[in-house]
This record gives C-alpha cells, structure tokens and sequence, in this order.
C-alpha cells in the first residue's frame, strides 16, 4: 500500500471475488493503513491459499504485517486450508523476514519468490481466536469516534456501501 494510490486499491477491490476471499484491514484512526488478502489458489483438497499483504510505508517496522500474516494463516487453518502460499518479488525482504517467522522457506527464479508454509489443521482453538478477532475488531470500529464519524452519513454527501456476504 505504500506505492499504491486509492485508485489502484479500488480497482483491485472490484475485482476481487469476494464469495471466496477474506480480506482483514489493519486501521489506525479510521483509515485503512495496512491488509491481508486470503483466497484459495486452487480447488484441490486439502486446500492451498495465497496471501497477499499491503502496508504503507508509514506503518512497516512495527509489527502491522506480522500480525496481518498471523492473522491470514488462521483464517486460513479455519477453511480447511493445509498451507498458506506466498508470491513477492525477490528484493522484497520484509515480508521474506515476516513470513520466516512462520516457517516459510522462500524459492526465488527470474526475480520472483515463492513459499509456502504449512499450517496444521483447524482446532477449537483457532476457531475462537479467529472470533475473538472479529469480534475485537467489530467493537473497536464501533467505539472508535474517529471510525464513526467517517461512517455517519451527511446531508451534504449521501454514502453507500456494499457489503460482501
């Protein structure tokens, strides 16, 4: 997200599908700063997701993207998926970082690298983190004044939104 302008980020959303992809939104204030994207890659079982994790530049070095990979990889243990893939460039040594703390082992040929990290299947315990982080980010969103005036809608400006099932 840091090279990205909003334009480029709503044409990505449009595109996405969203009946079969998961998207988690790291905000501070109200505003999107960083995101991870999970969707399977395929339709073999057991299943293999890709992820795809964006930070501003701002917000790198401070832990956003490894708890949006977490984050990702029990979204994914959730769906029956048995590893988590991830597709970056060869020069792109913070997520290489990021995701070896997960056990990743990264495969790089003609500027691209690829890994995989296999996760283990979906307990109780990762069904309820998985709850309890929605229901933590659903009450911050609520209470959070800065997020709310952002949502309220105006007499000058009428808003609509779309909500993915």
């Amino acid at each position: 997200m840091g090279a990205l302008d909003p334009k480029s980020v709503r044409d990505h959303c449009e595109h996405i599908d969203w009946l079969h992809t998961v998207v988690v939104g790291f905000f501070e204030s109200g505003v999107l700063r960083g995101s991870a994207e999970v969707h399977p890659s395929d339709d073999r079982f057991p299943m293999s997701c890709e992820v795809a994790i964006a930070v501003e530049t701002e917000w790198q070095e401070h832990g956003v993207a490894t708890q949006l990979l977490h984050r990702a990889l029990v979204i994914a243990r959730n769906r029956a998926a048995r590893e988590v893939r991830i597709h970056c460039s060869v020069d792109n040594h913070r997520i290489h970082h990021i995701a070896r703390k997960f056990g990743a082992q990264f495969h790089s040929r003609a500027g691209q690298s690829d890994a995989a990290i296999q996760i283990p299947c979906l307990s109780y315990s990762s069904l309820c983190e998985e709850v309890i982080n929605d229901g933590v980010g659903w009450v911050s969103f609520w209470f959070d004044p800065v997020a709310a005036m952002h949502c309220a809608p105006s007499a000058a400006q009428p808003r609509t939104t779309a909500h993915a099932p």
